[in-house]
């Protein structure tokens, strides 16, 4: 019999060590907030975690899925939006069969996506997040999907935003 420690346990037994100190009731800050009204989930949107397309692409889909709160619906970002979470499944899984949610959102950007890094061209990422729309289309197919692809048109200071929609509705 092997009186020694294995490396295992012991490396266990200060895991455990830390997480005890780490969720000690007496370091943590804690803010009180008014309790909010857990919202009826009425749409989907899945974006690319860079902001700078965030606010126009949200607005485009509350307009389109007919949504007047941003709180209608859930955000799901992850960095290359749509076409690089393809497998991620568990929140448009979550808001389709559980919530039934029945408006659903795919988008990316182009203008150098940190999830496709600084080579691939617009284009090659506007053509992923078109295959991958079709697919969404066939995997929640009672829902209503809009597909957004947003750029940057214009030159420097004077560019803007532009955001371009599709919609697919079965039938």
């Amino acid at each position: 019999m092997n009186d020694q420690p294995s490396s295992q346990a012991t490396h266990a037994n200060s895991s455990v060590e830390r997480q005890s100190k780490t969720l000690n009731p007496e370091d943590w800050e804690v803010l009180i907030c008014d309790k909010t009204k857990e919202p009826s989930i009425l749409g989907f949107l899945q974006l690319c975690a860079d902001r700078r397309f965030h606010q126009c692409i949200q607005r485009k889909f509350q307009q389109d899925a007919g949504l007047t709160l941003p709180e209608d619906y859930w955000i799901h970002a992850d960095a290359g939006g749509t076409p690089k979470m393809e497998c991620q499944r568990t929140a448009p899984d979550y808001c389709y069969y559980d919530k039934h949610v029945r408006k659903m959102g795919w988008s990316a950007h182009g203008n150098v996506c940190g999830g496709f890094g600084p080579d691939v061209s617009d284009e090659e990422i506007e053509q992923a997040l078109v295959v991958i729309f079709q697919r969404k289309t066939e995997e929640y197919p009672l829902a209503t999907h809009f597909c957004y692809f947003a750029r940057l048109i214009g030159v420097g200071d004077a560019a803007e935003a532009a955001v371009y929609c599709r919609k697919y509705e079965k039938g």
